[in-house]
């Protein structure tokens, strides 16, 4: 499988500096634009490569192009991952990441990974608050880096190191699993981590020196795995407390939050939650560290656990409640009143915060006598939809942490008191054991998505790209999904936000039960090749609902066989990309009648070929409910501009108006279009099909003939909807040896059987053929339609003894 980006070189630089960067893969051909999904780097001086390093990949990628360009990263810009997308001059690449430090960066001084610094006495000296860009060789054997660091005794020293977080493989196993140990001069362990809840695989440890003098950093793989491993390592004196109590404030307020578990100590600061006009969100506070402690800033109070108290009371909705499990056998209680049929979402927020628990929940409702009841929900894990987090279908979670975290959209049953209990059945709990329950009524939600779907869940931007070729238009499919919140009430429109002048979002106003629809971007002519981040928001066209809009991408690293990912990238806005005019447009005309449940239709094609271009153009039917049958592919030669889309609408298809529009593809034998890199697509408009009843019904009794005998086989016809003319009725599903001797016969709108005279050879097969159908042929317009329908049975018989 063929993407756009590879690999991006080197994968991390440090604020307020400027980088050179290399972005490596296939069909980076005339770059134009790199665009950030958030602000912070600038992408400047982009060019393509001259001098390419060729490299295959076992999952099929290929680096055989190379862009060069310059990273201005903003002095203010926040320490961590920036994903982006590379604008050409035909396409907009799939995603790629670069990362940034807080502090200055070198490389380790080890060429060609030739374990020259592998001992103490080969250690390379760096200052502190430095970030070294590694790598791990791919010998014979295990590679250890080793890297020295002057100590003072008191000091505090924190190391971390990105590796599975700052991978851009796709596909990749435990060569990402790596591990630090810190030791003194005389080579003793004073520290040592491999996996943490904060960082997952990726390990971070800090400790309180006790001595002047060299300490010594090794990074090493937990796992031997012969293969080349990049990661870097955050080296100095840094704040890195494990947690942060509580987890979460109030939007527009400050909240004294303690972070704890610092080798120094515990330490208080005011942290601001700032306005941001929409729901709970995570935040990241840095401090002076490279990576961040999450919290929440929600727009409604906290309530904290107060630790002399057995039960906790809940006074009203909605509601933040904040605690600490402090051993492994602690379990905290909250009390509240419910109405009956109240719904709330409660939302547990501990693993997803870097909390070393696995939190579960327990509800109960507290009797007459005061005392909890029956158990009403008991709740562990929960899966990733259930945390508002959609398209990812890999297994185990994608690496994300909240895949442990337990949420709920919950409906009391009765009216009066409950008991809400939070424990850690994996007995982890401890000081830096905090957890958050956000409880609030349900918000009524529009989901947007872009969600690939293919193998393996690998981008591909043949079904979820936004390039858009000037004076042209291209249609995708979001996914709507359904998640803890109340469904719209009405249809909507969709209106994007932060799209360049001249293009045009263009779409059928959506059903409320809609969990896909078509969007379609049209650029003007005049439209300059560019590119922009921009989100979608749902318009009831009364406005009598508040409703929230979110937009969300969620794409895999360090992927396995069968959508294990590692590690995930996610985007809450989309990126648009205008590229140079396309080689040709495509047309189809709105059916003038409709397709019948049934039945077929054949829809025409045309393209306009602009230019010169005589290529092949390869065509598809956009998505179309399930219930409706495309054909396969189809290829319009170079010599030809027009083939037929023939639908076909089965019994269940939904009726009334569906939105059709046809995708065409350039063609190309050097890359294979599954990911869509490496061609240019486009779409016709956006015309409605109609879905309707059928024209009419067939319905026969059994009958049997013998072999060497014709006779007549009545079918009784049923209409439903009137046609003018006559409709030309064939049966189907003969068993061999059996025909129907011509005329075909045909019905009008007045007729109520159709008589087929049927022939049996001295051969003909023997038994009873099931499933006998007749597909019926009608002109309505200019349009041909063809339905299927009636379910008959023939038995064939021996011929008839003659005494």
């Amino acid at each position: 499988m063929v993407k756009n980006i590879e690999a991006v070189r080197p994968r991390i630089g440090q604020r307020g500096t400027t980088v050179d960067v290399r972005i490596q893969g296939i069909s980076l051909t005339d770059p134009r634009q790199v665009i950030f999904f958030r602000s912070g780097i600038k992408a400047i001086d982009i060019q393509p490569s001259r001098k390419v390093p060729r490299r295959g990949f076992a999952h099929g990628g290929t680096i055989s192009e190379e862009v060069l360009c310059r990273f201005e990263i903003a002095a203010d810009c926040v320490p961590g991952e920036y994903a982006f997308r590379l604008l050409t001059a035909t396409e907009l690449t799939c995603i790629a990441t670069f990362h940034v430090s807080p502090f200055p960066v070198v490389d380790e001084e080890e060429p060609n990974n030739a374990y020259l610094n592998d001992t103490l006495g080969t250690a390379m000296f760096v200052k502190g608050n430095t970030t070294i860009r590694g790598q791990l060789g791919n010998g014979g054997r295990a590679d250890r880096d080793l890297y020295r660091v002057e100590g003072r005794a008191g000091q505090r020293l924190s190391v971390e190191i990105d590796s599975a977080r700052l991978a851009d493989t796709h596909y990749g196993d435990s060569e990402f699993d790596l591990a630090i140990k810190i030791f003194d001069a005389n080579g003793s362990v004073l520290a040592a981590n491999d996996d943490n809840s904060l960082h997952l695989q990726d390990p971070v440890v800090s400790t309180k020196l006790n001595q002047d003098g060299p300490v010594f950093v090794e990074v090493q793989r937990s796992i031997f795995t012969p293969r080349e491993t990049l990661y870097c390592v955050h080296i100095g004196d840094f704040q890195r407390p494990r947690a942060a109590y509580p987890p979460g404030g109030q939007t527009g307020t400050e909240q004294l939050i303690r972070f704890v578990g610092d080798p120094l100590g515990d330490f208080d600061q005011r942290i601001s939650f700032e306005p941001h006009g929409g729901p709970s969100r995570t935040i990241h506070h840095f401090g002076d560290a490279p990576s961040s402690i999450k919290l929440r800033n929600s727009p409604f109070p906290n309530l904290l656990e107060e630790e002399t108290s057995e039960v906790n009371r809940v006074d009203h909705f909605p509601i933040a409640l904040n605690g600490i499990i402090n051993s492994p056998t602690d379990t905290d209680s909250y009390r509240f009143s419910a109405t009956k049929g109240e719904r709330l979402r409660i939302r547990i927020l501990a693993a997803s915060l870097g909390s070393p628990i696995d939190a579960a929940i327990r509800i109960r409702p507290i009797d007459e006598k005061g005392q909890p009841g029956v158990i009403d929900l008991e709740l562990d894990d929960s899966p990733l939809h259930d945390h508002d987090i959609f398209g990812t279908g890999f297994r185990g979670g994608g690496g994300l942490q909240e895949a442990i975290d337990p949420a709920v959209l919950w409906e009391a049953k009765q009216e009066g008191d409950y008991l809400l209990e939070i424990r850690d059945p994996s007995g982890s709990g401890g000081p830096t054991a905090v957890y958050r329950i956000e409880m609030e009524p349900p918000r009524t939600v529009v989901q947007t998505l872009l969600s690939s779907a293919t193998f393996d869940w690998t981008e591909s931007t043949r079904v979820s790209g936004l390039a858009v070729p000037r004076g042209n238009r291209w249609t995708i499919n979001f996914t709507l999904p359904h998640g803890q919140w109340d469904r719209i009430r009405s249809d909507y429109d969709l209106v994007a936000h932060g799209l360049p002048a001249g293009v045009r979002l263009i779409t059928p106003r959506v059903p409320a039960a809609a969990t896909r629809w078509p969007i379609q971007f049209e650029v003007d002519e005049s439209v300059p090749s560019t590119g922009a981040v921009f989100t979608l928001e749902a318009k009831p066209p009364d406005g009598s609902q508040h409703v929230e809009t979110r937009s969300q991408q969620n794409v895999p690293f360090i992927n396995h066989s069968g959508g294990d990912a590692w590690r995930t990238v996610r985007t809450e806005q989309y990126i648009l990309g205008v590229t140079d005019p396309a080689p040709f447009s495509i047309h189809v005309e709105e059916p003038s009648v409709p397709i019948v449940r049934g039945g077929e239709m054949a829809i025409p094609i045309r393209i306009t070929r602009h230019g010169d271009f005589k290529g092949s153009v390869a065509i598809r039917c956009g998505d179309v409910p399930r219930s409706i049958s495309p054909p396969p592919p189809l290829m319009i030669p170079p010599d030809q501009n027009e083939c037929i889309l023939q639908l076909g609408a089965q019994s269940n298809a939904p009726l009334g108006s569906l939105p059709l529009y046809v995708i065409g593809s350039t063609v190309r034998d050097d890359i294979d279009d599954f990911l869509g890199t490496g061609h240019i697509r486009v779409s016709s408009k956006i015309v409605k099909l109609q879905v309707a009843q059928p024209y009419l019904e067939l319905v026969a009794q059994p009958e049997s003939l013998r072999r060497g005998e014709t006779k007549s086989f009545v079918w009784t016809v049923r209409q439903l909807t009137p046609f003018e003319g006559e409709a030309e009725i064939t049966l189907l599903g003969l068993p061999k040896g059996v025909s129907v001797v011509k005329p075909i016969p045909t019905i009008s709108k007045d007729s109520t059987e159709v008589t087929f005279r049927i022939k049996a050879t001295s051969e003909a097969l023997l038994g009873q053929a099931n499933e006998l159908t007749c597909a019926v042929r009608l002109s309505v317009g200019q349009q041909q339609i063809e339905q299927r329908t009636g379910n008959g049975i023939l038995r064939i018989d021996p011929a008839k003894v003659i005494p």
